[in-house]
């Protein structure tokens, strides 16, 4: 138990000291890129896993999955992504066209309460955004862009079993963070004529449900059937906005202006999910998630809109087993996944897609009582077209998770 906590120690504090600097231009909009990724299991499935359930495991896809967890067994999760984009399109540089980075993702922890009740914790990030460019400006010369920050996630998660057979979670969350919005303002000999700055902090609770339903269809195969649903919720915005003149003096606001209050919104979103089991080695998983966008109405830079999103998904997983003491015992696992994502992210008329693949793979490892897991995940995927209205974005993603298990008290099960 020292030793994970020790490790979850050391991942909080490297939350914020690996920076960010893999660009992405469509964040420019709302409260960034969402997050799509749980950086869990099931990632190596293209993040498929509304139904999924395990004893082992921390899926976070669906609040009522913490009911399957193993009793008197404390569950321990870490991960960290790295990331290469390379961009293609109108006024995209031919040698300064790629950008990386390196982060820690999450930490999170689960553990069975009682025998029916599961229950999970944690920090995960909600939203980012990064960019930086550059726009001609039809009256004065040309504009700079940028932008950083994003939304981090503070949860805690309960599910209940009931009947053996159907599950019902609750997440509850705290959303915070900022945003920080850059804009210079060039005449056409490249001189600058002024300078905007918005500082904007995000907060807000919100409310995640889960409900799973399971059981066994003859003696080979399993099956899960699963819905999440949140409703709209609205981020209280705190503004800071300064405009400065190139001689640094303040335009505005002036005389002590104060800035208003505002909303940021997370619309109402709702999924579903299948997974089938055969021998309990082979499972298939298909997921569907909607979010409402289109009703908030928000538009903004260069004819960006927001446009309601849907993500289709599916994936693959065989697990291998060996018998230990009389007992079967995964020893690893390998997985495949692909999705289709219509982002919330509409461009001059079209909606951005989102589309790839990944493939994973994981090794369980004995220390001691406990169980340690490694998982690694590779992801490839394309976002955008590449024309003269949107900017295409190839991506390479590679998730590294490790999985710890500890037995609160071994003297009332024997780990197996």
């Amino acid at each position: 138990m020292k030793i994970i906590l020790s490790i979850l120690l050391l991942a909080v504090c490297s939350l914020k000291t690996i920076a960010q600097t893999n660009n992405s231009p469509y964040s420019i909009l709302g409260i960034g890129d969402v997050e799509d990724s749980y950086f869990n299991r099931t990632t190596g499935m293209a993040n498929t896993g509304i139904a999924y359930r395990s004893n082992n495991f921390l899926i976070s896809n669906n609040p009522a999955s913490f009911s399957s967890l193993t009793n008197h067994v404390f569950n321990a999760e870490i991960a960290i992504r790295g990331a290469l984009t390379t961009y293609y399109g109108a006024g995209v540089g031919q040698t300064n066209n790629q950008a990386t980075d390196i982060t820690f993702k999450k930490v999170i922890v689960g553990t069975k309460i009682t025998k029916h009740w599961g229950s999970s914790a944690g920090l995960v990030p909600y939203s980012s955004q990064n960019y930086e460019f550059t726009s001609p400006d039809q009256v004065l010369g040309t504009d700079y862009y940028q932008g950083y920050g994003g939304l981090n996630k503070v949860y805690w998660s309960n599910s209940y079993e009931f009947f053996h057979h159907l599950s019902l979670g609750v997440e509850a969350s705290y959303l915070f963070g900022s945003l920080v919005q850059k804009k210079i303002g060039y005449d056409p000999n490249g001189i600058e004529l002024y300078s905007q700055n918005q500082n904007t902090n995000l907060t807000n609770g919100m409310l995640n449900y889960g409900i799973q339903y399971y059981g066994r269809i003859g003696k080979k195969w399993d099956f899960s059937i699963g819905a999440t649903y949140s409703d709209k919720t609205k981020l209280l915005a705190r503004n800071t906005f300064t405009i400065r003149s190139a001689d640094s003096t303040v335009i505005y606001p002036v005389n002590g202006e104060v800035i208003p209050e505002s909303y940021f919104a997370i619309p109402k979103s709702f999924g579903a999910g299948i997974a089938i089991i055969k021998d309990r080695k082979f499972t298939f998983v298909a997921d569907w998630k909607h979010q409402d966008w289109s009703p908030l109405n928000y538009t903004d830079y260069h004819s960006y809109s927001l446009q309601n999103s849907n993500r289709y998904s599916a994936g693959f997983e065989f697990s291998k087993k060996k018998n230990y003491y009389n007992t079967l015992v995964e020893t690893r696992f390998y997985q495949a996944g692909f999705y289709y994502n219509e982002s919330y992210l509409d461009l001059y008329g079209n909606q951005v897609k989102d589309i790839g693949g990944t493939i994973g793979m994981g090794i369980n490892s004995r220390q001691g009582l406990g169980l340690l897991c490694y998982t690694i995940t590779l992801q490839y995927g394309v976002k955008g077209v590449n024309n003269s209205q949107q900017i295409q974005q190839k991506y390479f993603n590679l998730t590294f998770a490790i999985s710890l298990r500890d037995i609160w008290n071994s003297s009332k099960i024997r780990y197996n």
